[in-house]
């Protein structure tokens, strides 16, 4: 099971499948990955324009409303 990340967008940043994403994490589990600056995420395989979720080969990113 992939871990769910929620995330704030970088607004230079674009989000799109079949490329990485850059966004700054908020709660990733990971200790090699920063929750203090932006990141680039895995190859992004799904994206919901309306709520800003997505998914990469390794996470599921739910966007953070009012960060």
């Amino acid at each position: 099971m992939k871990p769910v990340v929620k995330y704030k967008y970088d607004l230079n940043n674009f989000i799109k499948v079949g490329e990485s994403a850059y966004v700054f994490p908020l709660n990733h589990p990971s200790s090699l990955v920063s929750n203090t600056k932006l990141i680039r995420t895995s190859r992004v395989i799904s994206f919901d324009k309306n709520t800003g979720n997505f998914e990469t080969i390794n996470t599921i990113y739910e966007f953070e409303k009012g960060e």
